[in-house]
């Protein structure tokens, strides 16, 4: 993680007023925007170094890399640049996301996979943020509680006010699940991520076929990490 700053963040538009734009990982060997205007407001000395957004499942084949490609699509647009990507299986993310342009942000949205523990020591500091994702069942808020719970004494106390659930509906008409344990935990938003035929496609992500939901799902988790 680089500990130059970042890019300093737009404005926030209303659920569902922007589509997703394109993002990329930062190709080996060249290098960010020399560019950067100051960070802003009283934060500025706890956000010097770049941010990182950790995504990750409390299962295997939860969705975290089709939501890792989702988030680095779309916060790259709505921050005027293109967010660094990256994972932990070698270049899953990158076959997905909408499309492959290099990075002009030091910022970073990784998608860590099935280790919730470990992601969550990472986004421990300040400028970082966690997204822990779930299936949208009765089973999977249950498994999803209990990750959080295992991350409460290891994290920064402000961790779970500064991330996201992001619950994701694997069978279309399932119904939403109650999340009501999830929200006592004092985590910043609990997001379900309905069924898309544009996402269970295997392969590239195309940003224009994505349901409305789906937009403004993923708008609702940029809103809140402040993205």
């Amino acid at each position: 993680m680089s500990d130059r700053p970042p890019v300093a963040p737009g404005s926030v538009p209303a659920p569902g007023s922007v589509p997703l734009p394109g993002s990329a990982p930062l190709p080996p060997g060249s290098a960010p925007a020399p560019s950067v205007p100051p960070v802003p407001g009283s934060r500025r000395a706890a956000v010097q170094r770049a941010r990182t957004v950790l995504v990750a499942g409390v299962s295997g084949g939860t969705g975290t890399t089709t939501l890792a490609a989702l988030l680095a699509d779309a916060a790259g647009g709505r921050r005027g640049g293109v967010v660094q990507s990256s994972d932990h299986s070698g270049g899953e993310l990158a076959a997905r996301l909408p499309r492959l342009e290099p990075a002009t942000s030091r910022d970073t949205v990784h998608d860590a996979g099935a280790h919730v523990g470990p992601a969550a020591a990472l986004a421990a500091p300040p400028e970082n943020a966690l997204v822990v994702v779930g299936r949208a069942t009765a089973e999977g808020v249950e498994d999803t509680r209990a990750a959080l719970d295992g991350i409460v004494e290891r994290a920064d106390p402000s961790l779970l006010a500064r991330s996201v659930v992001v619950l994701v509906e694997r069978t279309a008409g399932a119904g939403t699940p109650d999340t009501a344990a999830l929200a006592s935990t004092g985590i910043g938003a609990v997001v379900v991520l309905s069924r898309d035929r544009a996402l269970a496609r295997p392969g590239r992500i195309e940003a224009g076929a994505l349901a409305r939901g789906t937009v403004d799902a993923v708008t609702q988790v940029l809103a809140t990490l402040r993205w």
